[in-house]
Order: structure tokens, then sequence, then C-alpha cells
């Protein structure tokens, strides 16, 4: 099996939800391989620059996700 048989063996067990945001993100690398556009839209970026402490210290990428998650679901 290769690399990438491994990983969608992978993803194909994860539900159906997670399923297609992956395929999503996956299918936009794969419209603008090379190019630097961003996956995250210009609110999705203010959202992140939002949680952000005013020290500028960065919040855990993983409560990041959960905020992004929560306020762009679907």
């Amino acid at each position: 099996m290769t690399k990438l048989d491994l990983v969608l063996a992978r993803i194909r067990k994860l539900p159906r939800e997670r399923q297609d945001a992956l395929a999503e993100e996956i299918e936009f690398r794969l419209d603008h391989d090379g190019e630097h556009e961003s996956v995250f839209t210009d609110a999705e970026w203010a959202a992140i620059e939002a949680s952000m402490d005013e020290s500028g210290e960065l919040i855990p990428h993983a409560q990041i996700v959960a905020e992004m998650r929560a306020k762009f679901p679907g």
C-alpha cells in the first residue's frame, strides 16, 4: 500500500462530516497547487487574529481549531 492508500483508509473510518471537510481541503490544495492562497477566508483570518491574546502569544492550535469549528461549522 502507498502512503496515500493508508491515509485514505484512515479518512474512510471518520464520520461523513469529517470526511467531507478533509475532501474539501484536499480539493482546494489540488486546485491551487503552487499558489500561495490561504485556505481561510478573510472572516476566518479575523477570527484567528482575534484569538491571539493581548501579549501576542498564540493560543494552542487545538483551541483555535475548536473555536474555528464552533464559529464556522460545516
